[in-house]
């Protein structure tokens, strides 16, 4: 009985981490979802890329010509029409995120999507 509490704290334990690490304002911050490498940006549109840069996706500049916020949503569009979605818990954070896209990807179009 003792190895089953054991293996539920542990599962308790995992949950409530990986909670925090999806749902935290902190992870969602425009700067560490958005990292400009000169050249080249790293996109951590998933919340274990923001803790491992391994996870993230690196992309040219001049990669993306759309940024687009709809609602959660921040979505970069590239010129054949692939994207990169970054979800975000809140609008307020995605709205961040979307001015970041905005001024790292300066020659995008921007769109804002009404919901």
């Amino acid at each position: 009985m003792e190895v089953i509490e054991g293996v539920y704290a542990i599962c308790l334990l995992f949950s409530a981490v990986s909670l925090y690490i999806t749902f935290s304002p902190k992870f969602y911050e425009p700067t560490n979802v958005i990292k400009d490498l000169g050249d080249t940006v790293l996109i951590a549109n998933l919340p274990k890329a923001r803790l491992n840069n391994n996870y993230g996706t690196t992309i040219p500049k001049d990669y993306v010509a759309k940024v687009q916020l709809a609602h959660k949503y921040v979505t970069l569009f590239n010129k054949s029409g692939n994207a990169i979605d970054i979800w975000a818990p809140k609008i307020v954070l995605a709205e961040k995120i979307f001015e970041r896209a905005k001024v790292t990807f300066p020659d995008a179009d921007s769109v804002i999507v009404n919901d």
